[in-house]
Parts: C-alpha cells; sequence; structure tokens
C-alpha cells in the first residue's frame, strides 16, 4: 500500500488538521500521521533551527519508513517542499495547501503583528491559550516562540531556481480568499509549468479544512494521474 505522509500547519496536529482526508484516503493508502516536534503527541522538542532540524528529523522517519507522497499544510507545506528539494529520493508526489514560497514584503508587518499577537496570546485570548495546552502539553508555549519566530524573520523561501529544479510530481492547491495565496499559485505556474496548481473557491488559508470535498476528489485524481 502506498504511504501519505501528512505534515500539519502550525499549531496543529496532524489529526486535528488532515481530519476530512484522514477518512477519504485511509481505506487506500498507508497513511503516516506525524506531530512536528513541539505540536501534539510528539517528543521531540523544538529548537531554534526549527526548519533544518525539522526536516532531519523527518527525513529519519522517510528513511526507516520509505518513500511516499507528502501532504503538508502550511508550515508542513514548507517542510514538504523542501525535502523534495533536499531528498527528493524520499518523495513520490507532494500535495501543498496553504503554501507561499516566499513572504511578500506587503506582509511583513501583518506576519510581525501576528508574531507578537501569539506570544501574548494568553493575554489575547485565553481560550485559545488552554486549547493549546490541551493539545501539545506544557512545551506549547515554547513552541509557539520558536516556531513563529522562525516563519516570521527566517522563513523557509523557495526561489524560481529551486522550483525549476523540482523532479517530483507536485500539486499546489491554496484557497481563494487571501489575495497572496492565489498570487503563490501564478508565481509557482509560472517558474515550472510542470507544476500543477489550483485554487478552491470558498476557501482560505487552511483549503483542505475549509473545502475538504473539493480538496480530497482534486487529490485524488492527481494520485491517479501520477501512479
Amino acid at each position: 500500500m502506498e504511504k501519505i505522509y501528512m505534515l500539519h500547519g502550525f499549531m496543529g496536529t496532524a489529526r486535528t488538521h488532515f481530519s476530512n482526508q484522514i477518512a477519504y484516503f485511509e481505506d487506500h493508502y498507508e497513511l503516516v500521521l506525524l506531530d512536528l516536534p513541539g505540536h501534539g503527541d510528539s517528543t521531540t522538542e523544538p529548537s531554534d533551527n526549527y526548519i533544518d532540524d525539522t526536516l532531519h528529523y523527518l527525513y529519519s522517519i522517510i528513511e526507516e519508513k520509505g518513500e511516499g507522497y507528502i501532504m503538508g499544510l502550511s508550515l508542513g507545506a514548507s517542510l514538504a517542499i523542501h525535502i523534495a528539494l533536499r531528498k527528493p529520493e524520499l518523495v513520490k508526489g507532494v500535495i501543498l495547501t496553504g503554501y507561499s514560497p516566499h513572504i511578500p514584503e506587503e506582509l511583513n508587518e501583518i506576519m510581525e503583528k501576528q508574531n507578537d499577537y501569539f506570544l501574548h496570546i494568553e493575554e489575547n485570548d485565553e481560550e485559545i491559550a488552554q486549547h493549546f495546552l490541551q493539545m501539545h502539553g506544557g512545551k506549547w508555549k515554547e513552541t509557539i516562540q520558536r516556531v513563529l519566530h522562525t516563519m516570521t524573520y527566517h522563513y523557509p523561501a523557495v526561489t524560481n531556481e529551486d522550483l525549476q529544479s523540482l523532479t517530483r510530481p507536485i500539486l499546489v492547491l491554496n484557497g481563494s480568499h487571501d489575495v497572496h495565496e492565489v498570487e503563490s499559485v501564478a508565481y509557482i505556474k509560472k517558474s515550472n509549468p510542470e507544476i500543477e496548481v489550483g485554487l478552491l473557491p470558498n476557501a482560505g488559508h487552511t483549503a483542505n479544512i475549509d473545502e475538504p470535498d473539493g480538496f480530497n476528489s482534486t487529490v485524488q485524481k492527481f494520485l491517479d494521474r501520477i501512479n
């Protein structure tokens, strides 16, 4: 049975961010649900060098379990595309959602405000803080600090040349609500016409959650074509 590795987004878990995909794909694929360092049930601590250390953590798991498809949302999408770039032999295909290869300059201020908001989440939204505690345990504050700092000030950008160098089948399926994610899809397609792209109407940053039926059926068609 083919494997699908599922890489969730910031402050989520594989089961919470991909619940609709798990139900849809579990009968026909071996699903490997991975909680990233600092998240959920992971016992690996988040490091200051979060992206590179997490990539090495993921390499070791995939090398042990065997090559497969990688499905990534947001933070997980950034990790997934870097696995395809750095270790293509581990990857049969990649599905990305909520993905931007870089952060536009006009969003820097918004990202910094988001960083500050989450660093003070106990003051700003006590209910969400309690939710993070229940989901991630006592490590949740450290995870926010290290992951958000990385994604705000050291975003793992992918260049035009990087996109052109990708050799594995890739589907980028973003929501249509956010202008920068729409522009990201266009940028990716222009950089590498071999990459399959799409936009889901009525969906935002978490398109797989917002419009699961459209997302799942599009992904299934993609997997059927590349098998």
